[in-house]
């Protein structure tokens, strides 16, 4: 479901939008040299999804955290009548009872990035407190319409969730989350868990999540 702030179809009409506050230009400046706004087209896709000059791809061993988490990555169903899809899966080594899990769901627009994308501040945040994550691999536009990513998204989450006895992982404490494009379809795996009776989830972490289908919140014009 999207939300708009206002009926497009409004009298009135809204913007321009907010001036991103000072203290981000310098952060704007460094997203902009890595990669141009214009590198973004249709026609330019494989080199789009090349990897980011001077972005490293965090391996296996810098992703255990010093031995403190074991790392898999596991080929499991899709949904129905489609390929399988690929978690990466970090577990606590040593939690003595189940663990809480975040299942997380890379961003990159739809179009870019694979589940060890954003997966390094998802193990930041879940480290302090003992969490489990799972992050999952979910096929991209423009070759996969919707709903094919998150089917994938959802068919991984149900995964998790009837495998959480032999993954170590409570059930009952599974947060769903994502940064932009994952944000989005966090909140989209969300509503489909609810309106097909599950698995289960405790809480949304949605970063900037990517919500509104014309990425414009603020419209300038009716």
């Amino acid at each position: 479901m999207t939300t708009h702030i206002s009926d497009r179809s409004s009298a009135q009409p809204l913007g321009p939008p907010p001036p991103f506050d000072p203290e981000l230009a310098s952060v704007i400046e460094v997203l902009t040299s890595l990669r141009s706004p214009d590198a973004y087209r249709l026609d330019n896709i494989v080199e789009m999804r090349k990897p980011v000059p001077g972005v490293e791809t965090p391996t296996d061993e810098f992703l255990s955290r010093g031995g403190t988490y074991s790392v898999q990555e596991r080929a499991v169903p899709g949904p129905d009548g489609e390929p399988d899809i690929s978690l990466l899966i970090c577990l606590p080594k040593h939690a003595a009872t189940p663990t809480p899990v975040i299942y997380h769901i890379h961003g990159g627009g739809m179009i870019v990035g694979d589940n060890r994308f954003g997966l390094v501040e998802m193990l930041n945040l879940a480290e302090p407190v003992g969490m489990a994550v799972v992050s999952v691999e979910y096929r991209l536009a423009p070759e996969t319409p919707h709903p094919g990513p998150v089917e994938d998204c959802y068919a991984g989450l149900a995964w998790v969730s009837d495998h959480a006895q032999e993954l170590n992982i409570d059930p009952e404490r599974i947060v769903i989350g994502g940064a932009s494009a994952g944000g989005g379809l966090a909140a989209g795996v969300t509503l489909m868990a609810r309106d097909r009776g599950g698995p289960a989830i405790l809480a949304q972490l949605l970063l900037s999540p990517m919500l509104d289908d014309c990425n414009e919140l603020f419209p300038t014009s009716a």
